[in-house]
């Protein structure tokens, strides 16, 4: 609830040693923060009184360590707030430049965007061209990514959404083969029609009855792979998540469920960044923004993930 959330007012007397003062640009709006809000949830639920951890990109306006000067650009854990004090260690640098804006690191090149979406479904999933590529949650941030991100790969895609608007959006600005509007009902129907031969990589972003309605529409041949992103679906209500009830497709037809956390494939993130990089400047990777602001209306944002009131890369810029 909104009344559960507060703005309060500090100053940052001085700077120590080895830490640096970040004047925050765009925070990203994830899940996976939701799941920080609650005792038994699937992160470290965080203190009360704290400030909410998001990941963000920004400037430093102060620095008392070496490796960083003031007008550098860093992504990092900022939370939500206006100006950050990190220590320096947990500051990444980042080069905006012409074609490439600041907020792309939370977006199409942040770890829990688009570098999550490379690492699913390229590290764990495996893509191969002219396999079928199935993605719920598609109108997200990472769903938006994995649907671009297979075409490049040369896949096709069929993207799951809410609404005409979003499945709009899938094919006509990023690129998805088709789209599949779950509000309409009879989401298995609908993939079947669409991937009569069964689909090949499943990138899960929703879970619960959704997941049940791939599942029952894997390839029939084998070596299908559902890779297990993340279940929005299920995220306000950790006291009686729902499983799967198919999950015995798994072994009928020769497939392999995957889960992952992205920070365990960092060996590859340079890898991932190059890639994506090299698709934005192509004009083959966009993604779009809905940016929500000032900083008091972070809990509104945060919301609006569980509403379905937004397309693309959700955002708060202070």
């Amino acid at each position: 609830m909104l009344s559960d959330f507060g703005v309060a007012t500090e100053t940052i007397d001085r700077v120590p040693e080895g830490h640096a003062v970040v004047k925050v640009d765009t925070l990203s709006i994830d899940a996976w923060i939701r799941t920080t809000l609650s005792d038994g949830g699937l992160h470290e639920t965080g203190d009360l009184g704290s400030t909410i951890r998001a990941f963000g990109v920004g400037r430093v306006v102060e620095s008392n360590d070496a490796s960083l000067n003031e007008g550098d650009w860093v992504y990092g854990l900022l939370s939500a707030q206006t100006h950050a004090l990190m220590p320096a260690k947990a500051l990444t640098k980042v080069s905006p430049q012409p074609g490439i804006a600041p907020s792309a690191f939370v977006g199409p090149l942040g770890i829990t965007t688009g570098i999550t979406a490379w690492v699913g479904l390229i590290a764990v999933g495996n893509v191969q061209a002219g396999e079928v590529v199935l993605v719920s949650g598609a109108a997200g941030a990472v769903g938006s990514c994995v649907v671009q991100l297979a075409k490049a790969r040369g896949a096709r895609v069929i993207g799951i959404a809410g609404g005409p608007e979003k499945c709009a959006y899938l094919v006509n600005e990023i690129g998805a083969d088709a789209a599949i509007d779950y509000k309409t009902g009879d989401v298995g129907g609908q993939i079947r029609a669409l991937a009569p031969d069964g689909i090949d990589v499943f990138f899960d972003n929703v879970g619960g009855e959704i997941l049940d309605a791939a599942l029952d529409n894997l390839r029939e041949t084998g070596g299908s792979r559902v890779v297990i992103c993340g279940a929005i679906s299920q995220y306000q209500n950790f006291d009686d998540v729902r499983g799967p009830k198919l999950y015995l497709r798994l072994a009928e037809r020769n497939a392999a469920m995957l889960g992952f956390v992205v920070s365990h494939h960092a060996a590859r993130f340079g890898e991932a960044m190059a890639e994506i990089s090299a698709l934005i400047l192509e004009s083959r990777m966009h993604l779009r923004e809905h940016v929500v602001a000032p900083i008091d209306r972070f809990p509104d944002a945060l919301l609006m993930l569980f509403d379905g009131s937004h397309i693309g890369n959700l955002v708060v810029r202070p």
